[in-house]
């Protein structure tokens, strides 16, 4: 991707920084309604972790397992809506008909557990006699929580409170308790929650302290909505909203770092690139996690109000993980991966997933994906791609020596490819040909994220999105800047990044049509 493409101006309309699928997607909402608008990324290509990149004869997917929320032509979701009627971005994703991978490595259970819902509560019945009317009703409460997402996602102007109750007051009662907490109120039997937490990769935090509107959401997302994968890997996702922003008149400059965000009086006046360029604006929009812009990005410093920092010291980074991307020189159905999405744990207690992630010690859960049985030709003919990863805490790798890094990094990828290696019944190493393990110091240095974190904040009850929702007004510490991507509104994730682009510039479109 060239550095520049689109005719550069020295005013804008808006700024955005990042061309994650947050920044992509609030960029081009912006082109598309007629704002000037430039994109600043300081990668030499678009995307964020919505990317692939290459190693010999295979090409991996970064982070995307699954995409929901998308729909089809006859039932739209979304971002269908968003990306296909609106912007008019052609993509054909790939329904995912089979259930998850589930194997409990202590006992050796293991199983294919349903996606669909229905299914779903059948399979666990079987399982847990008598856990269907808790269950049921469980699983119906979190659609109305997505239900209530998805009214603040489709609102046309400033959310209003009060009208967010009015619509959804069960919902907006349990947005300050934590998925234990309604779990609990709805007497769940323990084992039956055990099929439904496996998700834990998807939030970062365990049940008794993530918000339930997150993992309502998720379960939601997952077991009550038709679930996608990216065809071959997200880049054409990310590489064809570039192209429509550039389309729709928008100006995309890579390799082009966001230095500053001047403010004057509160309210917002420009960027400055390292470079030195001056972008004149009264918009900026961010797809980087506010500790990085609030500490590192504001200028003067005297702008910096004093709220931000203590929101900043209300939040903890979210979690990121170590992952392995490995092309394997033999064919998917040689190897008996006969399954998309694959989850692993010591047992069912999903807060094991949690013991490890402080003090890099071998993590007992860890997830994995194997396209080639979605999509045949992921890699060359005779070859598979197999994907593991856990999650870990970003801080105690930053503690490490540069020597003491790569072997904590290569000891604990050895010990995933050895247990996921017990369970699917072959040794792993005996047919890699590509091997790559990412640490969150790999994703701080590819994608620019703070810490190298993965999922923003951690999601807890006080910063739930429903919550942000109804107190708005007081995340907008700085007027003209708005955050979008795993920071802005909604919850962290593929979906919600783009549809928090959307969300962000709602405002600024309907000012300038008022």
């Amino acid at each position: 991707m060239e550095r520049g493409v689109g005719i550069l101006e020295r005013t804008y309309d808006a700024v955005v920084i990042g061309s994650g699928m947050g920044g992509l997607a609030a960029a081009c909402n912006l082109a598309k309604n007629g704002f000037k608008t430039v994109l600043l990324e300081q990668h030499n290509f678009p995307g964020g972790v919505t990317t692939s990149f290459k190693r010999g004869r295979f090409e991996f997917e970064i982070s995307v397992q699954c995409i929901t929320e998308y729909g089809s032509k006859e039932n739209k979701g979304p971002i269908y809506q968003f990306l296909v009627d609106d912007l008019g971005i052609d993509i054909d994703f790939p329904r995912m008909t089979e259930g998850r991978f589930v194997a409990w490595t202590d006992s050796g259970e293991q199983m294919v557990v349903p996606l669909e819902k229905e299914e779903l509560i059948r399979f666990i019945e079987q399982r847990v006699p008598g856990s269907e009317p808790s269950l049921r009703a469980y699983l119906d409460f979190c659609d109305e929580m997505l239900a209530a997402i998805n009214y603040i996602n489709d609102n046309d102007a400033a959310i209003k409170p009060v009208e967010l109750i009015l619509k959804h007051k069960g919902i907006v009662a349990a947005a300050g308790l934590t998925t234990k907490e309604v779990t609990d109120s709805f007497h769940i039997p323990k084992k039956a929650l055990e099929y439904l937490d496996v998700y834990w990769t998807f939030i970062g935090l365990p049940m008794d302290a993530v918000a339930f509107p997150i993992y309502g959401t998720v379960i939601s997302c997952m077991d009550s909505v038709p679930v996608y994968a990216p065809k071959k890997t997200t880049y054409e996702i990310s590489a064809k909203m570039a192209k429509r922003f550039v389309e729709l008149g928008g100006t995309l400059l890579c390799n082009t770092r966001a230095e500053k965000i001047l403010v004057e009086k509160g309210k917002v006046t420009g960027v400055v690139t390292q470079r030195g360029e001056v972008f004149k604006t009264h918009h900026v929009y961010s797809n980087a996690l506010p500790h990085n812009v609030f500490n590192n990005l504001i200028y003067p410093k005297n702008e910096l109000p004093a709220k931000a920092l203590q929101r900043l010291n209300m939040r903890t980074v979210g979690t990121s993980f170590l992952s392995m991307y490995m092309g394997l020189n033999r064919s998917a159905q040689e190897l008996g991966l006969n399954h998309y999405m694959y989850y692993f744990a010591k047992n069912g207690d999903i807060n094991g997933a949690y013991a490890g992630i402080d003090d890099l010690t071998p993590n007992g859960c860890f997830a994995g994906m194997c396209p080639n049985p979605l999509i045949p030709d992921a890699s060359p003919e005779g070859t598979s791609i197999l994907h593991l990863e856990t999650i870990y805490r970003a801080e105690p790798w930053g503690k490490l020596t540069d020597k003491e890094y790569f072997a904590k990094k290569h000891e604990l990828a050895g010990d995933l490819i050895d247990r996921a290696s017990d369970v699917l019944g072959f040794r792993i190493r005996d047919y890699i040909e590509e091997i790559e393990v990412a640490a969150p110091q790999t994703f701080a240095r590819y994608i620019g994220s703070y810490m190298g974190n993965v999922y923003a904040y951690d999601h807890r009850v006080f910063d739930s999105v429903v919550i942000k929702a109804m107190t708005q007004d007081k995340e907008r510490l700085i007027d003209g800047l708005s955050f979008v991507g795993n920071a802005g509104l909604l919850v962290a994730g593929f979906p919600s990044s783009i549809l928090s682009g959307r969300l962000a510039t709602i405002e600024q479109i309907a000012h300038r049509g008022a």
